[in-house]
């Protein structure tokens, strides 16, 4: 799970080793489509390394001035079947491939308390500027939880990797609907904006990097599978969505 998790936080960024660039880590890397405090997608990941299967929820939790830039509290909470979830908050002013725009990171692993990750972005470089090959397959219906969602496909070609790519502008906060690649997959469950699913999951203030890590005893959880509810109206918040330790 660990290399699946550190791909989703930052592809290619300082806060931590990056073990894996996956999939999802993509999706990360591009940018924000007209971000709104309190703009929510929920997505089912499923990692086929393993077969593992996830849910995570992108999320708009803040905005804070960085400079003279506007920068934007981005959280990402990963849910997965067996486990504890574990939540990522960035304090971003631009895509994650460029590690000058992250400016703070805060994890969560639960039931630990929140802490601040140390960055070291001047030992880091952005990532160099690619030219993949990237060319429309046209329209086609995603089904989500709020039912059937047009996207256009774009298939992107980079060198011996091969990525589907569903996009829609009006699924904030970053127009993904579905992506597919040779490491995994994820598609958007449903999306919309305010509500509980648009705050924060991490109340407590961050312990700072240097505190010192609280001994746990390893404990197996068992998360309940998200039920397929029955499908709302798009941009409302679903009766039954994952929330607290529970997706």
């Amino acid at each position: 799970m660990k290399r699946l998790v550190i791909a989703i936080v930052c592809m290619s960024a300082a806060c931590v080793a990056a073990h894996a660039q996956g999939v999802v880590g993509d999706f990360l890397s591009g940018k924000l489509v007209n971000p709104k405090v309190g703009q929510w997608a929920w997505y089912d990941l499923i990692d086929s390394r393993g077969g593992q299967r996830y849910v995570v929820r992108q999320a708009i939790v803040g905005e804070e001035e960085v400079g003279n830039k506007d920068g934007y509290w981005v959280e990402f909470e990963i849910v997965p079947e067996v486990g504890y979830k574990i939540i990522y908050k960035m304090l971003l002013t631009g895509p994650t491939s460029d590690p000058a725009n992250i400016h703070r990171v805060i994890e969560k692993l639960a039931p630990d308390p929140a802490r601040e990750l140390a960055l070291d972005t001047e030992s880091q470089k952005a990532a160099p500027e690619k030219s993949p090959k990237r060319k429309s397959q046209g329209m086609d219906s995603i089904d989500t939880l709020d039912g059937k969602v047009r996207a256009e496909h774009y298939e992107i070609v980079d060198g011996e990797k091969k990525v589907d790519l569903w996009i829609n502008d009006q699924v904030t906060p970053s127009g993904v609907v579905r992506m597919r690649a040779p490491d995994g997959e994820m598609t958007l469950r449903n999306y919309g904006i305010g509500g509980k699913n648009g705050e924060s999951s991490i109340k407590e203030p961050p312990l700072s990097p240097d505190a010192p890590q609280t001994p746990r005893e390893p404990k197996v959880r068992l998360n309940e599978t998200p039920e397929k509810s029955k499908p709302e109206k798009p941009n409302q918040e679903p009766t039954e969505q994952p929330d607290g330790d529970k997706p």
